[in-house]
C-alpha cells in the first residue's frame, strides 16, 4: 500500500494519538487500509476513521496527481461502524464513476449500524475547516482529505431531488449533530402522525 507512513504521520499529526489499523479487501480484489482512533484516544471527541490508498481521482477530475482521502467522525463505536465504512471506501474504489469521490457525492448503502436505526450510505463534503489539512506527498502528488457524514433514510428521500448542499444547509440552519447515529431528524423530515379519514370525520362531528 503506497504512502502508508506518510498517511500515517499526517494523521497522526492532526489527531495527536496512536491509531489502530487494518486493511479490507473487496470482492474485486482491492484492498485498502483503515486507521481508527476510538472516542478515548482522540481528542476530537469521537471514533474517528480515516482511509489509506484508495486513490481516487480528486474533485474536479484534475488526475491521479490530485487523489482524495475520506475519514468520519462518529460519537457511537461498534464493529458495525466500522464495518460500514470499510464498505463506504470499498465502494469508492470499486466504483465505475469516473470521480466517484468528491463534494456533494452520496454513496448509497444500506446498514443498520445500530439496533434500531438505520442510514443509508454517506455524503462527502469539503470541511470549510480543514480539519484533516491537504497532504503534499514526496512524490508530488496531492492529497485531499473528504468528511463522509452517515445519512439516514429520511434525509436519503430528501437527498433524492435535492441539491446535497440544501441538505448540508438544514443541517447548519438546525444544528444537526451529524456524527451522532442517535440524533434526531431535521423537523421538517419527520413523518407527520396518519389519521384515517374515518377517524377525523368522526372528530368533526362531535365537534
Amino acid at each position: 500500500m503506497r504512502h502508508l507512513e506518510e498517511l500515517e504521520a499526517h494523521y497522526r499529526s492532526v489527531v495527536g494519538a496512536e491509531p489502530e489499523f487494518g486493511t479490507m479487501t473487496s470482492l474485486e480484489g482491492n484492498t485498502v487500509g483503515i486507521f481508527h482512533w476510538p472516542r478515548a484516544s482522540s481528542r476530537m471527541g469521537v471514533s474517528l476513521y480515516a482511509s489509506a490508498g484508495i486513490s481516487v481521482p480528486g474533485p474536479g477530475g484534475r488526475g491521479h496527481s490530485h487523489t482524495v482521502e475520506v475519514f468520519t467522525g462518529i460519537k457511537q463505536d461498534s464493529e458495525q461502524v466500522r464495518e460500514a465504512f470499510a464498505n463506504l471506501i470499498t465502494s469508492l474504489v470499486c466504483s465505475t464513476t469516473p470521480h466517484p469521490a468528491r463534494h456533494g457525492v452520496f454513496v448509497a448503502g444500506d446498514w443498520e449500524v445500530i439496533e434500531g436505526r438505520k442510514f443509508t450510505g454517506w455524503v462527502l463534503t469539503e470541511r470549510p475547516d480543514e480539519l484533516i489539512p491537504d497532504l503534499q506527498l514526496k512524490d508530488g502528488r496531492h492529497i485531499t482529505f473528504l468528511d463522509a457524514l452517515p445519512v439516514f433514510a429520511e434525509e436519503a428521500a430528501f437527498r433524492h431531488g435535492n441539491r446535497a448542499d440544501d441538505l448540508l444547509g438544514m443541517w447548519e440552519e438546525w444544528e444537526v449533530k451529524s456524527a451522532d447515529l442517535d440524533r434526531e431528524l431535521h423537523p421538517s423530515l419527520k413523518k407527520p402522525r396518519k389519521t384515517s379519514w374515518l377517524r377525523s370525520a368522526l372528530k368533526l362531528k362531535r365537534q
